[in-house]
């Protein structure tokens, strides 16, 4: 089970344990990891692709379509309701608009290697620019 991501509880168990279990799967760490870079929202549609794009080792322009799609289908079943349940991201359903709450960076400062973490965990990550 996991909660709603709120500072004020960053030393409770549960805190923890819904943190661990976002940061747990390389996907949503990649996901985070994209937002993170684009520095503003992008599309599920768009976040798919450059998804894709990272994982399959090739330009935006050469993901195939059916990679995209799948990675769509499971950040819209998936990964994304969770993030947004969590609020470490927003997920506009309608629009469908993904962007980064102020969550990520609070938590920076109260976890201070929150970034390392990535940085270990994500291959070819690099600090935002």
């Amino acid at each position: 089970m996991v909660e709603r991501l709120r500072l004020e509880r960053a030393t409770t168990p549960e805190f923890l344990d819904t943190l661990f279990v976002l940061l747990a799967d390389s996907r949503r760490r990649s996901i985070l990891q994209v937002l993170v870079e684009r520095g503003r929202p992008a599309t599920v549609h768009r976040l798919a692709a450059e998804l894709a794009a990272l994982e399959y080792d090739v330009p935006v322009a050469d993901v195939q379509s059916d990679q995209q799609h799948e990675l769509f289908l499971e950040l819209a079943h998936v990964h994304l309701p969770l993030l947004d349940d969590t609020g470490m991201l927003a997920w506009d359903r309608e629009t469908e608009r993904v962007a980064l709450t102020p969550l990520l960076d609070q938590l920076s400062v109260t976890v201070p290697d929150l970034r390392g973490l990535f940085a270990a965990a994500v291959p070819g990550w690099s600090e935002p620019r």
